[in-house]
């Protein structure tokens, strides 16, 4: 068994990051497009406040769905129950298919007060836009809904292409909006594109859907094995839906500042999840069906182990990811972002929020694998109400900063909050499974003294001799990735023994 999961997670992992990384340069391309075309003004306040109302409840009810659905049909599918698979993937569909036609329905009637809500601090003609764009762009939500309901019963078949592949495509219309569109109808033809890569997310998936299985409309929603997936599900949403609400409440308070806050927050944001969100979400989406099976089989001393595994994993990979983005956090943002209506200007601000968003990457990571483990223990109630405490957290420690730093202290907040809400995770977590936290600690501690000498070293050289940004950041990453490497066998981390001696095995292969 140990084995079987082991290759399941190795291949769905790697079949992941491929496609996340595809994923990540589609979403790459057009963001530096869409900063081209719109820098950090006023539309593009207006644009980027649309798409994190997007950002919000998009994975609220995608990865709500996907937790509390998953593991009843996996269940299902390991006892080779396919008729009762069948019915509640038609009831699931059904169901949220009727969700997203009121969500879609509620956001267009009440599209005034949500825009008050979201962005109090928009008036007059920003304000305007923004409403026609929320509006416009409503319909979205019925494809991305029921895309969620495919990508879960896909990756409990171990077709993690076919779930995945869908985060390519969605970029391509808005893409292909700005370059062909965006001149003669201005950033209303953006708004069409999200509605047209909410469907394409959808049909892209259908194909993969190759054994036998066809929807068929079922509303008879009083079932038993259903009731207890809608008992989980708002625990689930309000879970998710927090985690986003986060990131919206940072621009709701950034729409009090001056003009381009917003925008800026975005691009720093953006660029933090190519760095944290690449691996992290890989490794997340692959172990999230292999951890269900280990919990089925009650093998708590493996999910221990794998816990604390993927934990070092973070450690080796973000750790010196963060200190590269502090360290180099101007030449990273001018390299991606400074072309068009992105100047200079732009780059200052928006570095300076990059590199304090980039302090929560290793923890935002560690938190999403924790409450997937809460989920698959049927919990859905724990994760929700820490959900909440980093609302809170972060709500205070954005009243505090905002005065202080600005923006700056908004994405610190962000930071600080997924910092401390870490620590409550793993206590609570402790109650059901022991975590080596001392095995943690000594990782971490090796890794962060790796890090500094990896990260610092051509910071340094490069202080004293200026060169292009391009050369600057080819150069420090050459330097810093040999340097890091020599500093872990030097220090005996274990996982880059077991990497190194993966690719061995593989390469005899």
């Amino acid at each position: 068994m140990e084995k079987s999961i082991g290759k399941k997670l190795f291949r769905g992992t790697l079949v992941v990051v491929i496609v996340g990384i595809m994923a990540k340069i589609a979403a790459f391309l057009s963001e530096t497009i869409l900063a081209a075309y719109l820098g950090t003004s006023y539309q593009g306040d207006a644009y980027y406040m649309v798409s994190s109302i997007q950002q919000v409840v998009y994975p609220m009810l995608s990865a709500g769905i996907w937790k509390v659905f998953l593991p009843i049909y996996k269940e299902h599918i390991t006892k080779n129950e396919i008729d009762k698979a069948y019915r509640i993937t038609n009831k699931a569909i059904s169901f949220f298919t009727v969700v997203s036609l009121i969500v879609t329905i509620l956001i267009m009637v009440l599209t005034g007060p949500l825009v008050s809500l979201v962005a109090p601090g928009f008036e007059g003609e920003t304000r305007r836009i923004c409403i026609i764009l929320v509006r416009i762009s409503a319909p979205m939500y019925i494809f991305i809904i029921s895309s969620a309901v495919y990508a879960s019963i896909l990756q409990s078949h171990n077709k993690f292409f076919g779930s995945q592949i869908r985060e390519v495509v969605s970029h391509i219309p808005t893409i292909l909006a700005a370059v062909l569109f965006y001149k003669r109808f201005g950033v209303y033809s953006l708004a069409i594109a999200l509605v047209i890569g909410g469907l394409v997310r959808l049909i892209v998936e259908l194909p993969f859907v190759d054994w036998g299985y066809k929807y068929k409309p079922d509303l008879k929603f009083k079932n038993k094995e259903f009731g207890v997936m809608l008992k989980r599900l708002p625990s689930a949403l309000i879970s998710e839906g927090v985690t986003q609400l986060n990131t919206l409440i940072d621009k709701a308070m950034a729409s009090t500042l001056p003009e381009g806050t917003i925008s800026a927050l975005n691009y720093g944001h953006r660029l933090m999840n190519v760095f944290s969100g690449l691996l992290s979400t890989s490794i997340a989406t692959a172990l999230y069906p292999q951890m269900i099976e280990l919990i089925a089989t009650k093998k708590e001393k493996e999910i221990s182990d794998l816990i604390v595994k993927i934990i070092n994993i973070f450690c080796v990979l973000m750790v010196p990811v963060t200190f590269a983005c502090v360290l180099f956090r101007s030449e990273l943002v001018s390299a991606v972002y400074e072309r068009g209506s992105f100047d200079a200007d732009s780059t200052v601000l928006t570095s300076g929020v990059f590199a304090l968003y980039s302090i929560g990457i290793l923890f935002i990571a560690c938190n999403t694998v924790i409450t997937n483990l809460f989920y698959g223990y049927g919990d859905t109630k724990t994760p929700m109400y820490i959900s909440v405490a980093n609302l809170l957290i972060n709500v205070v420690l954005n009243l505090l900063f905002i005065k202080l730093w600005g923006a700056n202290g908004l994405a610190l907040a962000t930071s600080l909050s997924a910092f401390i809400t870490f620590f409550i995770r793993i206590f609570f977590i402790e109650k059901r499974i022991h975590i080596n936290n001392k095995s943690i600690l000594i990782s971490f501690i090796k890794i962060s003294v790796a890090s500094v000498a990896a990260c610092l070293t051509p910071r340094i050289i490069f202080n004293f001799y200026s060169a292009n940004k391009f050369i600057v950041l080819i150069a420090s990453g050459i330097i810093g990735v040999l340097i890091y490497l020599i500093m872990l066998k030097v220090l005996r981390v274990s996982e880059l023994n077991e990497a190194i001696a993966i690719i061995k095995k593989k390469a005899k292969r």
